[in-house]
């Protein structure tokens, strides 16, 4: 795929310098030996780490610090002997211990486990190779490992490897790492890699992900980066922080233990499913003729409205496997397949999108949610798709089933959408999450004209509207 235009900046000028210096292997052998040198490093069997993890919104907003920032702390530990991961999130009402061992993950509190979805599978094996000291020795015990031109990242000379790693569980293996040619120490991983199970970028596919480092900080020998930014289809995903490391821990023999019980029950669970798959509709409302709404939307539209240009689906869904459930229950609730679907949210969430496109079902969208619509369809190869984005009034059907479009600017979110149903006086608003977004937009619907009785927003479909004495 195209890289985004942070990547385009940071590569200009795109000058590259005659294949000079070091084989492959020598640059990999003199980061190794600035970090601590291969024998030390590969003396680490076990490690723990004091991390913070920065979790920043993807968006594709050009303008800066639109990532809305999330803070988590917890305690990294690992035994990478028994390919083991022990991750313990610190929450202000407690911690949650996730326990990932070879092909099983678990979750708990207070020493009570349940399985834990595959999603966790795929991200200790993309974390074990990006984590710095396990990519050089991967890059080491690579199979297959080379140059590649010389190149400039923000103004610095870069050297470069490509390699084919060793098989992981069928998870990450063509890698480019950049070495800053001033010292030999990486800059940045680069790769390929989708996360099928996982219910927060399933929808991407296939995608880019990028891991840059920075912060160089000595640690009982071992030299590492104190931060790792992760930037996934382009724009910022998360950074990672060591507030502090330790190659030689002390852990009880039981950190990583799972019981046989909860292997047993692990397979036929719904953990051995993707995420997006273990949740499904609870119930179907009808609140008003021709809306039908699910309850909960988890991985799922939130609905559906009956005009008389065709059905209109309220979302895609995460993947498409919720957008072809979704039809399903439609059907059975006597309502035909969608005519439009519209993606009137700004969310990463929309997988779907790419089973409408297959189907040559017309989507419209906000402005708002264009971007995230587009990198979907273009990292599943659609990238002729076309989107119909709502940049004006407008209206799907007429008389008593008329749906009326209308975009509005929230805090946060220019370019959402409001849909509106004048037999009902219902107002969805899916980009609102708040009472400020709330009466934005019925400021907005009344200069309208909008006789707003029902109101939608992040948090509740249908809540009637409170009318003054």
């Amino acid at each position: 795929m195209a890289t985004a235009g942070l990547i385009f900046a940071l590569m200009h000028p795109a000058s590259t310098h005659a294949q000079e210096g070091p084989s492959a292997e020598g640059l990999v052998e003199r980061a190794a030996d600035l970090m601590g040198g291969v024998e030390r490093l590969r003396s680490i069997q076990q490690v723990a780490m004091d991390m913070t993890t920065t979790w920043l919104r993807t968006d594709f907003r050009d303008v800066p610090f639109a990532d809305r920032p999330s803070i988590e702390h917890h305690m990294d530990v690992r035994d990478y002997s028994i390919d083991a991961w022990r991750n313990t999130r610190r929450f202000p009402n407690g911690e949650i211990v996730n326990i990932i061992r070879d092909s099983i993950s678990v979750t708990g509190r207070a020493g009570r486990f349940q399985p834990l979805s595959d999603a966790y599978v795929d991200e200790r094996d993309e974390l074990f190779i990006y984590t710095p000291d396990r990519l050089v020795l991967a890059l080491l015990d690579a199979p297959s490992l080379d140059t590649r031109p010389d190149t400039v990242l923000g103004g610095e000379d870069q050297r470069r490897v490509v390699a084919t790693l060793a098989p992981n569980g069928g998870r990450v293996s063509e890698v480019e790492v950049f070495f800053q040619r001033g010292t030999g120490l990486p800059t940045m991983l680069r790769f390929s890699a989708g996360h099928p199970a996982d219910y927060g970028l399933v929808q991407w596919g296939e995608m880019e992900v990028e891991v840059w480092y920075s912060g160089w900080i000595t640690y009982g020998g071992v030299s590492i980066p104190r931060h790792w930014d992760i930037r996934r289809v382009g724009v910022p995903y998360k950074r990672l922080r060591v507030n502090r490391a330790d190659f030689a821990p002390e852990f009880s023999a039981d950190s990583f233990a799972i019981p046989d019980s909860l292997r047993a029950a692990y397979g036929p669970s719904m953990a051995s499913r993707p995420m997006h798959e273990a949740r499904l509709i609870d119930s179907v409302r009808t609140p008003d003729d021709g809306v039908v709404l699910f309850e909960p939307s988890f991985g799922v539209p939130v609905g559906a409205v009956s005009t008389e240009a065709g059905t209109v689906l309220l979302g895609a869904g995460r993947a498409p496997f919720n957008y072809d459930y979704t039809i399903d229950v439609l059907s059975e609730e006597g309502v035909e397949s969608p005519t439009f679907v519209l993606l009137a949210r700004r969310m990463a969430g929309n997988g779907g999108v790419v089973r409408a496109a297959e189907s040559g079902v017309p989507i419209l969208a906000s402005a708002a949610s264009r971007p995230f619509v587009r990198h979907v369809l273009d990292n599943h190869g659609l990238e002729t798709a076309t989107i119909d984005v709502v940049r004006g009034p407008r209206s799907i059907g007429s008389g008593a089933a008329e749906v009326r479009l209308h975009p509005i600017d929230l805090p946060d979110v220019p370019g959402a959408l409001m849909l509106y149903r004048p037999s009902s006086g219902w107002l969805w608003v899916p980009d609102a999450s708040g009472p400020l977004h709330l009466r934005l937009a019925r400021e907005q619907a009344t200069a309208l004209g909008w006789d707003v009785k029902v109101i939608g927003w992040q948090r509740q479909a249908w809540e009637p509207v409170a009318r003054s004495p």
